[in-house]
């Protein structure tokens, strides 16, 4: 819940259209720019907010629980501020941005709306497009490595160690630990759990067969 201060609450109550908005941006290089669509600069918690730099927001896309919100933002590529250069340097990727709600004619009175990170980004006709992502999209996104039966690198990248000369490269892997051990002999860098209990235990009774407690072959092959 966002709590006004008595200057702002005043202000919305009073009917006036005197409000604007407000975006503070982080850059993955540390550098903070601010863009406002009011018609003139305005500074704001001691940022300097451009004006006229096309740098706006689209419709706000609301959700529920844990669902991560995601609302656009959009502005003109320019020398100075959002270049093609930065953008393909990922610059941008990532940003983190602040929403605020600003009283442009006592711009000491605002309120951060909303904050988050820009996502993917597309460039055409001299303008961007970026996805502005609540934090809540953070849950969704896969960290550390995986724990599976099956390995989880790639046939010969620096984790597999199989050399692309190998006799049996051509034939690709399934990442299964017999096909490691039988077609390339290499499970010394299997990437995977083949031994790890997975839910065929759970459910096994004392008299089912086979047993399933991680020594049979048939668990890995």
């Amino acid at each position: 819940m966002l709590t006004l201060s008595p200057a702002l609450e005043a202000a919305l109550a009073s009917g006036v259209t005197t409000l604007c908005w407000c975006w503070r941006v982080t850059r993955r290089d540390g550098q903070v720019l601010g863009f406002t669509d009011h018609d003139r600069d305005l500074t704001v918690d001691g940022l300097a907010f451009m004006s006229g730099s096309g740098f706006g927001g689209a419709d706000r896309e609301c959700t529920a629980g844990f669902a991560p919100g995601q609302t656009g933002l959009a502005g003109a590529l320019d020398a100075e501020t959002v270049t093609q250069a930065d953008l393909e340097a990922g610059l941008w990727s990532g940003a983190q941005v602040e929403i605020l709600r600003v009283d442009w004619s006592a711009p000491e009175t605002f309120v951060r709306t909303a904050q988050g990170e820009l996502g993917e980004i597309r460039c055409r006709d001299g303008r961007f497009e970026a996805d502005l992502l609540g934090p809540a999209h953070r849950l969704e996104t896969m960290t550390g490595r995986v724990f599976a039966r099956r390995c989880d690198a790639e046939l010969g990248d620096a984790r597999c160690g199989v050399d692309p000369g190998h006799g049996g490269f051509a034939l690709g892997c399934d990442k299964r630990f017999a096909t490691c051990r039988d077609r390339f002999a290499n499970t010394l860098n299997f990437r995977g759990f083949p031994y790890m209990v997975g839910n065929d235990m759970l459910q096994a009774s004392p008299a089912s067969e086979p047993v399933r407690d991680g020594g049979s072959r048939g668990l890995v092959s």
